[in-house]
């Protein structure tokens, strides 16, 4: 397990991205096929934080909206997938949501 963190007065300056990118080629290396990542959602930043996830769920996922800068976008940029959430993870209205990307061809 691998934490990419990238202090708030760095971002948006292509540190994530070369990072993200370092963890790909070491897991590609080492015969992985794919990464799975969490991103919490505990600010009530993304739309999924709105209501009970209990209740059309595949709906809210499919019309994600980013409310205040979270990082699901940030991943998305690099090629990630919204794999799926795990409702009030974090407390009610506190999502994870879990993404992947396939980083080896079959």
């Amino acid at each position: 397990m691998a934490l990419v963190a990238v202090e708030p007065s760095y971002q948006s300056k292509g540190i994530g991205t070369k990072l993200v990118a370092a963890l790909e080629e070491e897991v590609y290396k080492q015969g992985g096929i794919m990464i799975y990542l969490g991103t919490d959602d505990e600010d009530g930043k993304t739309s999924l934080s709105e209501g009970d996830l209990f209740e059309d769920t595949y709906e809210k996922i499919k019309n994600i909206r980013n409310l205040d800068r979270h990082p699901y976008a940030f991943y998305e940029k690099q090629g990630y997938k919204i794999v799926g959430v795990f409702p009030d993870a974090n407390g009610f209205g506190k999502p994870d949501i879990w993404m992947a990307k396939r980083i080896r061809d079959k």
